[in-house]
């Protein structure tokens, strides 16, 4: 039987929690930087969103190299979040460009697609809350079709926890544009 070695257990165990101070400083930065980013698409500040979008881009990049080399710290939560925000802002940017696209770094994480997804379309909600005061109806008219398309595809798979609740809250952004769309109907 081979001996216990308490020696190298405690220098992984101290390793690992340096890297992951690293991936949380990382992980937060990218969050802020996606949560920028987002604030300027709804602002049409196409500039500002394509730095912070970028910068956010490269810092989930440094972190799923951290988290290649060091398997331990996929599950993180921060690190997680800070995946489905900057996944939240590419799609959303794609959205405003009339498609829709995961990033290359969220594609091997379903779980963080299905939450971008859904937080989606609370963005898009609020982006028709703005283009309403316009008297836009071609973007209202396309945000509900997307949104439509975002519950439908949710509404196919079996989500249960935070998955469960986030769908819950993607009907009632639906429900917000169908307000919308009634709101101005009455106006014509």
């Amino acid at each position: 039987m081979k001996q216990f070695n308490f020696k190298r257990i405690q220098k992984l165990k101290k390793s690992l929690e340096a890297d992951r101070i690293v991936l949380d400083s990382k992980a937060d930065e990218a969050r802020r930087q996606a949560k920028l980013a987002i604030f300027a698409l709804q602002r049409h500040e196409a500039a500002r969103a394509k730095d912070c979008l970028g910068e956010s881009r490269n810092l989930i990049r440094a972190c799923l190299g951290l988290v290649r080399r060091r398997p331990l710290l996929a599950g993180e939560s921060g690190w997680k979040s800070a995946l489905e925000e900057y996944t939240e802002a590419h799609l959303f940017e794609t959205y405003l460009h009339g498609h829709l696209s995961v990033p290359a770094e969220a594609e091997n994480h379903p779980d963080v697609v299905l939450g971008a997804m859904s937080d989606l379309a609370g963005e898009i909600a609020r982006y028709s809350i703005l283009r309403a005061t316009e008297r836009d109806r071609k973007s209202i008219e396309e945000a509900h079709r997307t949104v439509l398309k975002i519950v439908d595809m949710l509404a196919a798979l079996d989500l249960t926890g935070s998955l469960r609740s986030k769908f819950d809250q993607t009907k009632q952004h639906l429900r917000k544009i169908e307000d919308i769309r009634y709101d101005l109907s009455k106006k014509d």
